[in-house]
């Protein structure tokens, strides 16, 4: 029996991705698909955080303009 060629579209896919169980980044617990790449809603919370409150920066040279938006303080 021959091989049926390929279409184009077909030849443009890749196999298939295998993933293996994968670790949250927060915890070190097995991966919940729903949460990925988290265990739980906790941990993408607790990450979420860490964005909002800058506990984490993407590093860059660019110098600040004076367009952040300063919040007000309780001393006002």
């Amino acid at each position: 029996m021959a091989k049926k060629p390929k279409s184009s579209a077909e030849k443009s896919r890749p196999d298939g991705v295998r993933v293996t169980a994968a670790k949250c980044v927060r915890c070190k617990q097995p991966v919940v698909p729903r949460f990925r790449p988290f265990c739980s809603q906790r941990c993408s919370d607790l990450d979420l955080a860490g964005w909002l409150t800058s506990k984490y920066r993407i590093p860059t040279d660019d110098t600040p303009d004076g367009s952040e938006i300063e919040l007000p303080t309780d001393d006002d």
